[in-house]
């Protein structure tokens, strides 16, 4: 109980430090209109470290902050991110994030899901054609997702390494008789 309840703030707070980033740092960064999506980083490393129902439910509401905040339709960045972080958290537990080769292309597939199916949708609600949606905004903004992954995965496992409860030592592989 008390471990589920610091996940949920650990993970509260990684949000909400995450969304100020968005609005706050990511326009500043911007290279030829591609703009890195910290919140899909965030939810894609924290549901492979912490995939549980509470990482979902943060990527939901991480979402529908972000739709409310840049105007977007609502609702869409919130599916996208909910599925992300259910998708992560499932290929994390099958595939295992033992090592970063595999954690870094989990995230790495969450971002283009993520970036692609917003395009997509783009597509779908404007006039904007599929090609400059999907190969000059979907594609781009992915690779710098991936490029910002590289960046923060090692910071983000070290926190929530550290955030871990510490397990005792294993008792000792000697038989005991009653």
């Amino acid at each position: 109980m008390v471990n589920s309840m610091r996940d949920s703030v650990f993970l509260a707070l990684g949000a909400c430090i995450a969304l100020a980033v968005q609005i706050i740092f990511a326009p500043a960064v911007s290279i030829l209109g591609s703009m890195p999506n910290f919140l899909v980083v965030f939810v894609g490393v924290a549901s492979m470290f912490r995939p549980s129902d509470a990482s979902v439910v943060t990527a939901f509401f991480l979402g529908m902050a972000f739709d409310l905040v840049a105007s977007g339709t609502p609702g869409v960045m919130a599916c996208l991110l909910t599925v992300a972080a259910f998708a992560s958290a499932r290929a994390s537990v099958i595939l295992g994030n033992d090592t970063l080769s595999v954690s870094l292309l989990i995230s790495m597939a969450a971002s283009l899901f993520v970036e692609v199916c917003y395009a997509l949708f783009y597509v779908a609600t404007t006039d904007v054609t599929a090609f400059d949606a999907i190969l000059l905004r979907g594609l781009p903004c992915a690779l710098y997702d991936c490029a910002v992954c590289l960046i923060v995965m090692p910071l983000l496992s070290a926190a929530f390494a550290r955030q871990a409860p510490r397990r005792s030592a294993p008792e000792s592989s000697t038989i005991r008789l009653r």
